[in-house]
């Protein structure tokens, strides 16, 4: 059984390490042990070792003080998770039997994890409720049962007529995984930019207690978006949907700033999107073509959507506004959804949180967001949307996304295990058609 983990003090740092599990001692009421089977990895995952103090996502799965020294030491080291799948290995549950797949919040592991589960709203969907996780945000406390015609024990490796429909079944799962199940960039288009009359706009970090997001802020029909770092997964999500808005909400242009100029153009084209769209790369923010097709759109309001754009490309795009006669009466409106795929330093920590403020920068929360459209909108309701939309996305995916390849990786040591996958995150390795993707054993 193999156990991934990763330094508190510098997320570069990291290890993995083989460990003979002991007689499980007896489960509790209420309680799954579960196993680890599908899941993947992404620039999400280095927000959750970077911020994991902070936002509580070390305590999801703490280290166990009877991992190996110096791994014992909750201080010093933890366990990062990922998103993806795992089935019920026991239970005291009667509605979780065993081979139950759940989607949801795992760790890098392959050794059995607990989980104390309650009954949540819809049906089928289960909430963590152990004390160790209080403080972690809702959406990463939710697990979903996942109907499946077969188990996740292997993939197939050899063409088979019969076994299609599995392998196209486990294909999707790697992609939902992958994307998280689109949850981000369908809440910000749909919710913080709402495009229903009788939805209104919610705050970025949801309509907590003294955040005011009105109509004017969330409605994009006088607006031009830039995305920036569009090839990122959650970009490409909020992107498909910003494209599919009614003509009287959709945004009047699209600028996509990435580096992946080909494919990013190739995907807008594929799906036919109605919204005027331009692509170009990082060296292409500053031209000025980019600026003269800004000034083109007519809009009074210029929403930069950053999912982890490069180095300068948000100074970029602010002197571009800045230097542009027609541009320079717009309104801008900065939302801050991801980061760079990279290790920060403190120093660039500090700096980023400096830059929040003195650009007027609003922060994205995918949780909070989701907490607001569940007390406004109801459970059934919006998972049922949610959820349909998801599908359609799917169904569509090789079209938004041409060239996306999903490389399988298996178990949690070496180059090809999740221990290999962490380190080219943290070199910023992990090219824009690259889907990391993890069968544990």
């Amino acid at each position: 059984m193999g156990v991934h983990v990763v330094s508190k003090l510098d997320n570069r740092q990291h290890a993995s390490f083989e460990l003979e599990v002991a007689a499980q001692r007896e489960l509790s009421e209420s309680s799954v042990r579960t196993h680890t089977q599908l899941i993947s990895l992404t620039s999400n995952n280095l927000t959750y070792a970077r911020m994991g103090g902070f936002l509580h996502w070390w305590d999801a799965y703490p280290v166990s003080e009877e991992y190996p020294a110096p791994y014992n030491d909750p201080t010093a080291w933890g366990i990062v998770p990922a998103w993806g799948y795992a089935t019920v290995e026991e239970t005291t549950i009667p509605e979780l039997p065993k081979g139950t797949l759940l989607f949801g919040f795992w760790p890098t592991t392959s050794t059995p994890t607990d989980l104390k589960l309650k009954r949540g709203s819809p049906d089928g969907h289960w909430i963590e409720t152990s004390d160790h996780r209080q403080q972690i945000m809702p959406l990463y406390n939710r697990y979903t049962v996942t109907p499946t015609s077969n188990q996740i024990c292997d993939l197939i490796p050899t063409p088979n007529p019969l076994l299609d429909s599995a392998r196209d079944e486990l294909d999707r799962m790697a992609w939902t995984a992958m994307f998280i199940g689109g949850v981000a960039g369908f809440v910000l288009s749909e919710y913080v930019f709402s495009s229903n009359p009788r939805q209104p706009p919610i705050h970025p970090l949801g309509n907590q207690a003294g955040l005011h997001w009105t109509l004017s802020d969330g409605e994009l029909s006088s607006a031009v978006v830039v995305n920036l770092a569009a090839s990122t997964k959650t970009a490409r999500v909020f992107s498909y949907y910003l494209s599919r808005k009614p003509d009287s909400s959709a945004p009047l242009g699209l600028l996509q700033v990435t580096s992946a100029v080909s494919r990013i153009a190739e995907g807008g084209r594929n799906l036919g999107a109605s919204v005027p769209t331009k692509v170009v790369g990082y060296e292409g923010i500053a031209s000025k073509e980019s600026a003269e097709w800004l000034a083109s759109c007519k809009a009074s309001k210029i929403v930069i959507v950053d999912f982890g754009g490069r180095a300068n490309a948000l100074e970029d795009t602010l002197s571009l506004i800045k230097n542009h006669t027609e541009l320079q009466s717009c309104k801008v409106v900065i939302v801050q959804v991801g980061n760079e795929q990279k290790v920060y330093s403190t120093e660039e920590m500090l700096a980023g949180a400096a830059a929040m403020a003195e650009l007027g920068k609003v922060q994205y929360n995918t949780s909070g967001v989701q907490d607001t459209i569940l007390e406004s909108v109801g459970p059934e309701t919006y998972f049922a949307t949610r959820g349909a939309q998801w599908e359609k996305w799917l169904d569509e995916r090789h079209l938004s996304v041409p060239g996306m390849q999903i490389l399988l990786g298996r178990g949690v040591s070496g180059p090809d295990g999740v221990e290999g996958g962490w380190d080219r995150l943290c070199h910023g390795q992990v090219g824009a058609e690259e889907g990391l993707v993890y069968k544990m054993q």
